[in-house]
Order: structure tokens, then sequence, then C-alpha cells
């Protein structure tokens, strides 16, 4: 997992939405899309809220 992924999966974690990680990280709201679903597949989360429990449950957040 790549550093960027790790902290797109960090903010989810604390909560942040797809356009609030854009946002703090300067990048666009389509690049946190494809990143999510990067992590997705990647994790193996079926949703958005896998990865936020994901992130929570190894202490991301």
């Amino acid at each position: 997992m790549s550093a960027r992924e790790l902290e797109i999966l960090r903010l989810l974690g604390r909560g942040d939405r797809l356009l609030e990680v854009a946002s703090e990280l300067g990048i666009s709201y389509k690049n946190v899309a494809n990143t999510t679903s990067a992590l997705k597949t990647k994790l193996g989360a079926k949703s958005h809220s896998d990865l936020v429990r994901i992130a929570v449950e190894i202490d991301l957040h």
C-alpha cells in the first residue's frame, strides 16, 4: 500500500468524507474516489463503511 493510500485511509478512519480528504490533501475528488476504489479491492472491503472499519481496526484514525 502506498503512502498516499495510507493517508487517505487514515483520513477516512477519522470520519472525513471524500471531498474533505481531497481538500485536505490538495488533490481532486476523483483522485480520492479512484484511490478509495483501489483500497476496497486491495483490502477486500465491500463498502466505504468497511474501509472506515478497517482503518479503525488497524488504528489509523
